[in-house]
């Protein structure tokens, strides 16, 4: 069975669904119902077989909308005209039913071979930990692959052994101002000329608003995680680190950056700029609300246009463009990624993991990636392939932004070889930035500073315990994983500087 079910984007190995949310989810009976439908008349993947040589079924799941057709040209079927006896059946969700469906899929024995993590709130080394997956690294030689050099300790290897792949750049964000040409225009904006500040932004927003029938700006404030990035790498882009000082290891949430952030959306949404049902909106309802012309502008990310151009191309041919991400004033500062996370994961229970490897493989391919960057989607692990792939040039225009917006961050998890298990016992805090920010924007009558305070001083007493439940059983790490000494804010912190740390 072959189904697609539109998705809710979140970025490659984002958490958006804590245990606690999961539990009290009404539907969980519903979900039973959809996984016994679609996994071969109750047919386990141990049963369909074994090795790659092997007769079988792979089961593969993710949220890729964008990817659907490329996934199938250029990766399946040519793979199944190579292996005859093997059937990929390929199911695409919503983000957050994705990661309903492996809930339920676990506690039922029914977890696909191959899946993507996001819907999971945990991060992949508690999941390695917990015995979600089996390794792949025996089944195919991924360290002579093109993306070896991006494959580490700690994000796709643990005890060894690999368990994922990067295949998506780590050079992206998702707070990037989208536009309608055709808004702009009937509202008077020039769209080269370019907000570069929150107030330029603020001030395109409310010609819009005025000028047109349509709102300003979306802000869709019913998925939290979107949030989180959002007000995050606009607090970057004032000044902030990210949510840690890499040059101390503390947790910075409560810095006057966040501040300004949460600060800034807020003061959009008291100007009535932002479109009236965003508080009711996921990302997925804002896109489709946008290609309606219900508002002009729409911070996301480099997905944005691949995912027009599945549901509504003639959209794309109306016209849109993209921005850098604004800032508060005339100071440019970087915003901060850490090094791209592993994107798929094959199950423990998979009688397919040579199989699975292998597809996973040929994903590191040039050919692939090349056809990865045509699908407009997340920027491929090469990226140099987007600069001759068919792609739009807003999309090319976008990748290159990332260019100069983008700076790579440390990675405890690379820089340590034990960071990772306490990053593995680490647990869920609540409410975290997203739920902040989003019960703010909802009217909750809230001190944001204060919040925020308490949030930092939570996530830093959950890490002190982890530390220490780590380090209780012998392992040796401490809180100088999380510093950098020799971090640079606006420069990339390469793969040598982790030795002269």
């Amino acid at each position: 069975m072959r189904t697609n079910i539109p998705l809710e984007r979140t970025p490659a190995g984002m958490p958006s669904l804590d245990r606690r949310r999961f539990l009290g989810v009404s539907g969980a009976g519903l979900m039973t119902a959809v996984l016994a439908s679609c996994t071969g008349g109750g047919q386990s993947s141990e049963e369909s077989g074994g090795s790659s040589g092997a007769e079988g079924t792979i089961r593969w799941w993710d949220q890729f909308r964008p990817l659907t057709e490329m996934l199938e040209q250029d990766l399946f079927t040519p793979y199944t005209e190579a292996h005859p006896g093997i059937t990929i059946e390929r199911r695409q969700l919503a983000a957050a039913d994705l990661g309903q469906a492996l809930q339920v899929a676990r506690r039922s024995n029914q977890l696909p071979d191959v899946h993507t993590l996001v819907g999971l709130d945990s991060a992949p080394a508690a999941l390695v930990s917990e015995d979600w997956f089996q390794p792949i690294s025996e089944f195919a030689d991924f360290d002579s692959s093109p993306v070896a050099d991006q494959i580490f300790d700690g994000l796709h290897r643990f005890d060894g052994e690999i368990y994922s792949v990067p295949l998506f750049s780590a050079r992206q964000h998702q707070t990037i101002p989208w536009y309608n040409t055709e808004l702009l225009t009937q509202a008077g904006v020039d769209p080269e000329d370019e907000p570069t500040t929150w107030d330029d932004l603020r001030a395109v927003a409310r010609q819009v608003t005025d000028n047109t029938e349509a709102s300003g700006i979306f802000l869709p404030a019913q998925n939290p995680n979107y949030l989180t990035a959002i007000v995050t790498q606009l607090a970057m882009a004032a000044g902030a680190p990210g949510a840690i000082d890499w040059s101390t290891g503390e947790y910075v949430y409560d810095s006057q950056p966040f501040i300004d952030a949460v600060e800034f959306l807020l003061s959009l949404q008291r100007d009535g700029l932002v479109h009236p049902a965003s508080a009711a909106m996921i990302p997925r309802d804002a896109l489709a609300r946008w290609a309606a012309g219900e508002g002009a502008i729409f911070p996301w990310g480099p997905w944005f246009i691949g995912d027009l151009i599945t549901e509504s191309p003639e959209v794309v041919e109306r016209g849109l463009g993209c921005w850098s991400i604004p800032r508060p004033g005339a100071e440019r500062h970087s915003v901060r990624s850490g090094p791209a996370g592993g994107v798929f994961w094959v199950s423990t229970d998979s009688g397919q993991p040579a199989v699975a490897a292998d597809l996973l493989l040929q994903m590191t391919g040039e050919d692939f990636q090349a056809a990865l960057a045509s699908a407009m989607d997340q920027p491929p692990a090469l990226l140099e392939t987007v600069e001759t792939a068919d792609v739009h040039p807003a999309y090319r225009d976008c990748v290159s932004r990332f260019a100069e917006d983008v700076r790579i961050a440390p990675a405890p998890e690379i820089g340590h070889p034990e960071a990772w298990r306490v990053v593995a016992e680490m647990r869920a805090v609540q409410p975290d930035l997203g739920i902040i920010v989003q019960s703010a924007l909802s009217g909750e009558d809230i001190d944001v500073a204060a919040q925020l305070r308490t949030f930092r001083e939570a996530a830093s007493a959950e890490r002190d315990r982890a530390l220490a439940t780590v380090q209780q059983e012998g392992i040796e790490v401490g809180l100088d994983a999380w510093v950098f000494s020799n971090w640079e804010p606006e420069s990339d912190y390469m793969i040598e500087d982790y030795e002269g740390r």
